[in-house]
């Protein structure tokens, strides 16, 4: 199947830099655009018994800076015109609604780790994405 517009989950993982650079082959051959992404989930205020808010932004700054690290180093190592942006929230609603928003009609997830409880973990999620999103999920040989 031929694809035009390929999403590319990007952790900053070596299995990351594998879905980074099979979606550049598929790209590649297709004649497809690439837009690498990463996840944030930021960290909400906590109340305590006081009511008053607990500050994260200096936690939250941190994970947007390795985000941003994660995107540039996405550029480097795929070295073909790419769109990067930041997604906010769980991976899963994330990436499924960043699709639908970027009109995307794959998304490439990073494989799983080789331990035996990451791998089902991992199909447990690509398994809730799949059914979440609208487009086919695709995972690196």
């Amino acid at each position: 199947m031929a694809y035009q517009h390929i999403l590319v989950a990007y952790d900053g993982t070596s299995e990351g830099d594998a879905a980074l650079l099979a979606a550049g082959e598929v790209a590649a051959r297709d004649g497809a655009r690439l837009t690498v992404v990463t996840v944030v989930a930021l960290e909400r205020p906590i109340r305590r018994v006081t009511r008053v808010p607990m500050l994260t932004s200096v936690w939250n700054d941190v994970l947007l800076d390795r985000a941003r690290a994660d995107l540039e180093r996405a550029d480097r190592l795929l070295g073909m015109p790419t769109e990067r942006t930041v997604l906010f929230g769980s991976q899963t609603d994330a990436l499924a609604a960043g699709a639908e928003e970027f009109g995307c009609d794959a998304i490439m997830l990073p494989a799983p780790r080789s331990r035996r409880l990451a791998k089902l973990l991992h199909l447990d999620r690509s398994r809730r994405l799949q059914r979440r999103a609208a487009v086919p999920v695709l995972r690196p040989r």
